[in-house]
């Protein structure tokens, strides 16, 4: 039975299935312009979704820097947008 075990290990790791490498896929976004009007790049494997802080790499300014995405209130509450208050990072210190 061991030597039963010891072949297929031997086997399954001759294919290489046992280091299967599962790295995510990480893209660049679309630019983001902050609520000052100063345009983002980032790269990352995730969408920025509402009411999260992301900690992100800006490709434009070479430095980690917090984005938070919000709603701009409006009259009409049915129009609301995505606003994006960045930041810095305290990982730059």
């Amino acid at each position: 039975m061991k030597l039963i075990m010891l072949g297929i290990y031997l086997l399954l790791q001759s294919c290489g299935t046992l280091h299967i490498n599962n790295k995510p896929y990480i893209k660049e976004i679309p630019p983001i312009v902050d609520s000052g009007g100063t345009e983002h790049r980032y790269r990352s494997s995730q969408t920025l979704d509402l009411g999260n802080d992301y900690a992100l790499y800006c490709l434009d300014h070479h430095k980690w820097e917090t984005i938070s995405v919000r709603y701009v209130p409006t009259t009409l509450t049915k129009l609301r947008t995505e606003e994006y208050i960045v930041r810095e990072h305290p990982k730059n210190s």
